[in-house]
């Protein structure tokens, strides 16, 4: 059976919607990244005057050879990741398959170290060091602690907490439900809780403060405080890791150390510490897989039933 030609245009409009469909299902995280990948490669091919669709091998190749120079292991892997998809995409011949790619990916992850320097997590008696440091009598001090509590009891990404609205927020006599809008994964949002405590560093009680203070109403909860307490609009992700390394270095730690995402594997790991099982903590941390909360709990479990412990019979 042969497809006539109006067959053959209703099909090609029918795959367009496809990939339409294709590309929707990616988070806006993930796309922006590839667009910002594809955007240096391509910068890069009109600097050494060479093709970029299609590349070929050897101007992947040199493009690695550059990148591996600056850049880390896993930043190198990302972008060349996005130079196969945009093949894909264009049904192009795929340069990045090639044996050659696939090896001197290998040889850059020898050389340069697999292994990424991970920041420490921010544990209960580091938290409240930090929260310590915090002038909650100016407006963005009040902001911060909100920030820093609710991140840490929330243990979201950092989009995820700036991304929270007013309308996420349902107060309840036992704390708070607050709706997270998944700002990585395709999942659909959650609705995470956090609990009052009757301490000087209730999550609850922080948010509840900031939310009057500021008069938020609607819209973002977390904004942009300048120096005079001036509030604008909402403000970003980057700003979480510098809250996090402005008190890290008020309460004695190496603001080197710790980043936004310290938040996140800081209730994980803590947690575990307070002897929460597994199903809680990935329940709050809303990771669908064990490996990364494997990581956390394993740190949090590393000075119980030591074997170094028989050193206490000497």
């Amino acid at each position: 059976m042969s497809i006539l030609p109006s067959d053959q245009i209703q099909l090609t409009g029918r795959l367009a919607e496809i990939k339409h469909l294709i590309e929707a299902a990616k988070s806006n995280n993930t796309k922006k990244a590839y667009e910002s990948d594809w955007r240096h490669f391509e910068n890069w091919c009109a600097e050494n005057t060479v093709q970029s669709m299609p590349a070929s091998v050897e101007t992947v190749l040199l493009y690695l050879n550059d990148l591996s120079k600056t850049y880390k292991y896993s930043t190198i892997r990302r972008r060349i990741s996005s130079i196969s998809k945009a093949h894909k995409l264009r049904n192009q011949m795929n340069p990045v398959r090639h044996d050659y790619i696939q090896m001197a990916l290998d040889g850059i992850g020898k050389l340069n170290g697999r292994r990424q320097h991970s920041k420490r997590a921010i544990l209960l008696e580091d938290l409240k060091k930090m929260v310590d440091c915090i002038d909650t009598s100016t407006v963005i001090g009040k902001r911060d602690k909100a920030l820093l509590l609710v991140g840490f009891a929330l243990a979201s990404r950092r989009s995820e907490l700036v991304a929270i609205n007013r309308e996420d927020i349902y107060f309840t006599r036992e704390g708070a439900d607050i709706r997270i809008r998944q700002t990585k994964t395709n999942d659909d949002d959650v609705v995470k809780s956090i609990l009052k405590v009757s301490s000087a560093y209730c999550p609850v009680v922080a948010l509840a403060d900031w939310l009057q203070t500021a008069n938020i109403q609607t819209g973002a909860v977390f904004k942009t405080v300048d120096k005079y307490g001036n509030i604008y609009n909402r403000t970003t992700d980057k700003t979480v890791a510098r809250v996090v390394k402005k008190y890290a270095a008020l309460a004695g730690l190496d603001p080197s150390e710790y980043a936004g995402h310290s938040l996140r594997s800081g209730l994980a790991t803590s947690a575990s510490m307070e002897g929460m099982n597994d199903n809680s903590i990935m329940k709050q941390t809303g990771h669908k897989t064990r490996h990364m909360v494997d990581r956390y709990i394993q740190s949090g479990q590393r000075y119980k039933n030591n074997a170094s412990h028989i050193l206490r019979n000497l």
